[in-house]
């Protein structure tokens, strides 16, 4: 086996365990991790404003990929080191074919969510009294036009669409299917990520160039639909307990669930 040099790690579901924090006894293998040389990255569907000081600080990550793999980020600096966002006629063309499907849209740029303020008030309500409550209150923002935004702005990184049901869902993932600029994927039932022609795995590819990292040193840890190119990218791939059957059919091993400091079970066992 190769010695791992960077390990990508998802967040929710992953190195999160349900109430959104990071175990103990991750924190510990992430604090070796960085005594012995080797990048943690946490690499996520979450924009950077998601991407919390305490779990910066507990993963003691240099850089983070977020949202999806539309920007990689240099912690001290807090500057992009690599982007790849979807332009205006694209995230245009598919802002129109949502407007035919029962569903909301939030729209990712430089690290926040814009949605209209009754579909922030939506998400509010859906997740009351719960973590992801104060994960939105930290990452939204509110527009009144989302076409007058993205004309302005030029592109985006990110288009995050909650449809009805699931139903709806595939209806608005066959209608998009055929639009080569973008690259997208569903981590829950009723959700889908519309990005540029990028994903969490070829950002990660990209990051282990920058930093002179062969395929084969690199190791992915994931839970859902959204890490499935992340984890077929790496050299080393683990699934979650918790993960999806989807994502445990692509990688080479199974690891405990988030609840079970499973990344720190898999650390331990594969790399150190």
């Amino acid at each position: 086996m190769s010695t791992i040099k960077l390990i990508g790690i998802d967040l929710d579901g992953t190195a999160l365990d349900r109430e959104k924090k990071l175990s103990e006894k991750n924190k510990e293998i992430f604090s070796y991790c960085k005594e012995m040389g080797i990048y943690v990255v946490p690499v996520t569907g979450r924009p950077y404003s998601g991407i919390y000081e305490e779990y910066k600080r507990g993963m003691k990550c240099d850089y983070t990929i977020n949202t999806n793999g539309a920007a990689a980020m240099e912690v001290k600096s807090d500057k992009r080191i690599i982007s790849h966002t979807m332009d205006i006629n694209t995230a245009v063309r598919v802002m129109d074919i949502l407007r035919n499907y029962d569903c909301y849209y939030g729209m990712f740029f430089d690290g926040f969510g814009y949605l209209k303020e009754n579909d922030i008030k939506t998400e509010l309500a859906k997740y009351r009294e719960t973590p992801i409550c104060e994960y939105i209150l930290k990452t939204r923002k509110i527009v009144s036009d989302q076409y007058e935004l993205i004309n302005r702005m030029g592109s985006c990184d990110n288009i995050y669409v909650m449809a009805e049901n699931s139903e709806i869902r595939k209806e608005i993932c066959s209608a998009i299917k055929d639009i080569p600029e973008i690259f997208f994927t569903c981590s829950d039932y009723n959700d889908v990520e519309i990005g540029g022609n990028c994903s969490k795995g070829s950002t990660l590819m990209e990051l282990a160039r920058l930093l002179g990292i062969e395929r084969e040193s690199v190791m992915a840890i994931g839970d859902s639909g959204n890490d499935v190119e992340m984890l077929k990218s790496a050299g080393l791939s683990v699934a979650m307990e918790n993960a999806d059957g989807e994502v445990k059919a692509v990688c080479d091993y199974v690891t405990k669930s988030c609840e079970e400091s499973g990344v720190a079970y898999a650390i331990e066992k594969y790399v150190l």
